[in-house]
């Protein structure tokens, strides 16, 4: 194993890929040492001396571990472009959050964010519609938009979901999707779902004369599938899809991107999942890491968390994730780990607040993310004490409000579904 990957005084050249980490050596390890078998475990080394790659090969390929702080436990990486194939992010990933993440060496490892130079911004589409496109798609401008996914997240018919996704969307929701774990079950398969719960969104268009979209979830055993089921949605004349993105993969999120390019298809990216390597703040995958992937292949929307809702994640986490769908140009920030990207020609995502919502949390919602967001809520609305329809109208009625300065409580006084949401949830 080299021992020359520290190199506290270089400088990443632009066309490098810089990762920050957080690490924790095991014991007994120093953690210069453990810097070293990171990098090289990462690229061009292994845990023996060889001699298969020549001096000047390997003096032309090695990353350098440029930044250490020790009390902080923060580590900055320059890799050499040509150490990927660098349209690839399952390649990548391999790379930079791949056996690391296994070594004794470390007691604990976390990829905590990735600068990505020009030309790998380059190699990829972005999203197709992005944050403006979406509202061109909607005709909204003015305001957040107001979504639900059908519950129960499983169980009921296509019939019956098709129900519940007309009344939302007459009640007043702008956005229908399907729950992470709905996909193709014997009694409500997809096509038969894709098919009559689109003419019930038709129909909702007709009779409220605005537009309406069903997130239909592709999510497939296979990428061949997956592709059919964006080809029926296509065919049917939807205009988006939704993808489990950690359960389905990079290579399929990035296949779905592709084929996407030649439909008229929006992507919805459901994160579920991701808590398996995010969560730990000590070991895993930070979620801006991941989000600033998901931008990069070219969905056009993200889940990223609430903070007053139901999922875990605090109000920096959130609002990093708000900023890198959103953001043209991120700032460093050292307090967060987050790392300098100009985003160039790839647009920004439409972020997504979902999980644990209800009408009275709108306020809230507003004032962290301002109008640039889809507000989602699922028992939010289909809990409400009137049902699915007044639910939906008191979350559009508290939208409402925050956007003409009211309080809930004002506004409430002569909207009756809002009043109704209050007495529930307070």
């Amino acid at each position: 194993m080299r021992e020359d990957y520290i190199e506290t005084g270089y400088k990443p050249k632009l066309d490098e890929l810089v990762c920050e980490y957080y690490m924790e050596p095991a014991d007994g390890v120093s953690f210069e040492k453990a810097c070293n078998h990171m990098a090289g475990e990462s690229s061009i080394d292994t845990w023996s001396d060889i001699s298969t790659l020549s001096p000047e090969r390997a003096q032309e390929l090695k990353p350098h571990v440029f930044f250490i702080d020790k009390e902080r436990g923060t580590v900055k990486v320059a890799y050499k472009q040509d150490l990927f194939e660098i349209d690839s992010v399952p390649q990548i990933l391999s790379a930079i959050a791949g056996n690391i993440m296994s070594m004794k060496l470390v007691k604990n490892l976390r990829l905590e964010d990735i600068e990505f130079p020009k030309d790998v911004l380059n190699s990829f589409r972005g999203p197709k519609y992005g944050l403006d496109g979406l509202r061109d798609l909607f005709g909204v401008y003015d305001r957040p938009l107001i979504g639900t996914i059908v519950k129960p997240k499983v169980g009921l018919s296509s019939e019956k979901h098709a129900d519940v996704a007309y009344k939302s969307f007459v009640g007043g929701c702008d956005v229908v999707k399907d729950d992470e774990n709905l996909t193709n079950q014997k009694f409500n398969a997809f096509d038969k779902r894709a098919e009559i719960t689109l003419d019930a969104k038709e129909k909702a268009e007709k009779e409220t004369e605005e537009r309406k979209m069903y997130l239909c979830n592709i999510t497939a055993p296979t990428c061949e599938e997956m592709l059919r089921r964006a080809e029926v949605i296509n065919d049917l004349g939807g205009k988006y899809v939704m993808i489990d993105i950690i359960t389905a993969g990079w290579t399929a999120l990035q296949s779905l991107r592709e084929a996407t390019e030649d439909m008229d298809l929006a992507i919805h990216a459901h994160r579920c999942m991701h808590s398996v390597m995010t969560r730990n703040p000590r070991h895993g995958v930070n979620m801006v890491a991941l989000a600033k992937l998901t931008r990069l292949i070219g969905h056009d929307q993200l889940h990223i968390g609430t903070v007053v809702g139901k999922m875990h994640g605090d109000k920096d986490e959130v609002l990093s994730l708000r900023d890198e769908c959103v953001l043209d140009y991120i700032p460093t920030n050292d307090q967060l780990h987050i790392l300098e990207q100009d985003w160039g020609n790839i647009k920004p995502m439409m972020p997504v607040a979902s999980g644990g919502l209800e009408p009275g949390m709108v306020p809230d919602l507003y004032n962290m993310f301002g109008k640039d967001v889809i507000m989602q809520f699922g028992a939010g609305i289909h809990a409400h004490p009137m049902g699915t329809e007044a639910g939906a109208t008191a979350c559009r009625q508290s939208v409402e409000a925050a956007l003409e300065n009211f309080t809930l409580e004002e506004y409430a006084s002569n909207h009756k579904e809002l009043q109704s949401a209050l007495e529930k949830w307070g």
